[in-house]
């Protein structure tokens, strides 16, 4: 067993296609690209809506009551957390770990990766006069280390398929995901489904935990010496996430209505759009406290991220949606440059404007006293056109 060096990447063949279309095909696919374009519009606002309206499991952490041995009784189907070691039988280590280690898991996960011929495509489109495009794809072939192993016979260069053969895959080299099913915290039983996700660490591999043989580097398990360095083809190299046994941390979920397990807790958001959501989970924390800022911390971040697609999305649709004028104007290359330019600002000030509106009115919604607000003004606005209309009418002279 040794400690070896990083591995460099080959690179393998190239092959080339080339595809034509005319005017009248582009512009049938602008038009259908227009009504993609539409259905992506709409798909933006709804997400858009639902990531400003959607549950934020925080506030479940914020409802949930410590579980102990005492109020046990009174706490069935009502959202719980406890504290304490998470326990369970240790799941079975692979041929590729020292099963004489004194380390025990209740969660183990194995990622395989391979040495292997990987297809790339690439397309380059060449607007040409009249309105039509040519399109010149290429076939790159690379060795890399990949999650999955491409059957050669399916690449798209002829040339490949014989050349840039990937061998076949070795019995008992696939990934897998072992998880005690007696999994327990602070005495309670959970039930099945939990989510580890949290409290995964990354295996460190070292001369006493991998099996005589094997050799490492990093967080990478090698067969042979000389993979890391100058990996061969049809090479792997293994990687783990692991939770010991006996991890301390917190269980967030609701007690079953006998109280035998702690399980799925389903909940709604504080809102006046009401929208579900669970959860079931390990934190490897100490306090509720901690608990509930993470979940804060993650609701947070995923309402910047759903913002962000939302908004790239909104403007794609509108791209889209001005797809024929740009094809139409492909019958002068220069000209639908120039267009595509214009276009792609517009869709960017419409897509930013109708993002940011339907953000503003999902709050608006959303917000009990914003409501409020918003009818109150919107009733006011009734009422003085109402009066208004009156008061012209007294005031005009008969006829």
């Amino acid at each position: 067993m040794a400690n070896i060096t990083k591995p460099k990447i080959n690179l393998g063949g190239i092959g080339l296609k080339n595809q034509s279309q005319g005017f009248f095909s582009n512009l049938k696919n602008s038009v259908v690209g227009l009504f993609i374009g539409i259905a992506i519009v709409f798909g933006a606002c709804w997400l858009l809506f639902w990531n400003e309206v959607r549950a934020n499991a925080a506030d479940a952490a914020k409802s949930a009551t410590e579980l102990t041995a005492s109020n046990e009784s009174s706490l069935q189907n009502r959202p719980v957390w406890t504290k304490g070691a998470l326990t369970g039988t240790s799941v079975e280590l692979d041929q590729f770990l020292n099963r004489n280690t004194d380390k025990k898991y209740i969660y183990l996960s194995r990622s395989i990766e391979r040495y292997v011929w990987v297809e790339n495509e690439k397309k380059t489109t060449k607007d040409k006069a009249g309105g039509g495009t040519e399109t010149v794809t290429t076939y790159e072939y690379n060795l890399r280390w990949s999650s999955s192993t491409p059957n050669s016979s399916n690449f798209k260069d002829p040339d490949a398929r014989s050349s840039k053969q990937n061998p076949a895959e070795k019995p008992d080299h696939n990934g897998f995901t072992r998880t005690a099913s007696d999994l327990m915290i602070g005495g309670f039983n959970l039930a099945d489904g939990v989510s580890l996700s949290g409290a995964r660490s990354t295996f460190k591999p070292n001369a006493d935990n991998i099996a005589s043989g094997m050799f490492y580097n990093g967080n990478y398990i090698y067969e042979n010496e000389k993979t890391a360095s100058a990996p061969s083809l049809g090479d792997y190299r293994i990687s783990y996430r692991y939770i010991e046994n006996n991890t301390n941390g917190i269980v967030l979920g609701r007690l079953s209505g006998n109280g035998d397990y702690i399980i799925r807790l389903d909940f709604k958001s504080s809102g006046v759009v009401k929208t579900s959501s669970s959860i079931f989970r390990f934190f490897n924390v100490s306090t509720i406290e901690e608990v509930t800022s993470i979940l804060q911390s993650e609701h947070k971040t995923g309402k910047v991220v759903g913002r962000i697609f939302g908004i790239i999305f909104s403007i794609i649709g509108f791209m889209l949606l001005f797809g024929p004028i740009q094809a139409i104007a492909g019958i002068i290359p220069i000209l639908k440059k120039i267009t595509g330019k214009i276009i792609m600002v517009i869709a960017v000030i419409l897509g930013l404007v109708l993002s940011i509106v339907v953000i503003i009115v999902a709050n608006i919604i959303n917000s009990v006293i914003a409501l409020i607000v918003l009818l109150a003004l919107v009733a006011a606005f009734i009422a003085y056109g109402v009066y208004k209309g009156k008061k012209n009418a007294e005031t005009e002279p008969a006829v």
